[in-house]
């Protein structure tokens, strides 16, 4: 069980054609294998840690903080002909932390992606949900649920009157030719979406992944 109680870090929303799966089942490999750079640790315990605390506090602190990515709901399967969600999917979105969108020009004919990105939001909020551009441009492959959001606006008469507000979801680009490129650029993209799941920024996120690549370069360039 995870952070307040939840059982999944993130729940994976993608259409299962080729494309969207071989980039869903890569972010999946690569989210469960992330593990928080020992810098971006110590600068979350330092900011954590009351003034003059011991270390039996830093060690009671690295208990709590978030380390990795421990689990990822994908669901593997087509969902059956309903009219509702199934019970283990709504389950497993009320039970994420956050909502991953694998998003491709064929994401927004699929009623059930679209009905787990309303149901996500729903259940918890639109600041937990994160897209991923895997194929076409934004305009044709973001479904209307990540492009607005719904308010109500009063008028001179009174009457309240819904509209619907532009918004900007939080992305990552992993569009490439090949299968090479695409594995590659979501590898390169995966700190932009880990970095609000760890709740550290994206730019000394990136800092410390990149100062910790370069140590075990050198470290086994020195065995």
């Amino acid at each position: 069980m995870g952070k307040d109680g939840v059982m999944y870090d993130a729940f994976i929303s993608y259409r299962h054609s080729e494309l969207d799966s071989f980039v869903a089942a890569t972010l999946h490999k690569q989210l469960e294998s992330f593990k928080l750079p020992r810098g971006v640790l110590r600068n979350k315990i330092r900011e954590m840690r009351q003034p003059e605390a011991g270390e039996q506090q830093s060690k009671e602190l690295t208990k709590e903080v978030k380390t990795r990515i421990h689990r990822v709901f994908r669901d593997k399967e087509e969902l059956p002909l309903a009219t509702n969600l199934a019970d283990p999917i709504r389950e497993a979105l009320q039970n994420s932390e956050y909502l991953i969108v694998i998003c491709s020009p064929r994401l927004p004919e699929s009623m059930w992606c679209r009905k787990e990105i309303e149901t996500f939001i729903e259940m918890h909020d639109r600041e937990h949900v994160l897209a991923v551009l895997a194929e076409g441009e934004p305009a044709a492959s973001f479904p209307e649920e990540l492009l607005y959001r719904e308010a109500e606006e009063k008028q001179p008469d009174g009457s309240i009157l819904k509209v619907k507000i532009p918004v900007e979801p939080l992305a990552a680009d992993v569009r490439g030719m090949r299968r090479r490129e695409i594995r590659r650029k979501i590898k390169s993209e995966l700190l932009r979406l880990v970095a609000p799941m760890f709740d550290c920024s994206y730019d000394d996120l990136k800092q410390r992944h990149k100062e910790q690549r370069t140590r075990k370069i050198l470290a086994a360039a020195m065995s």
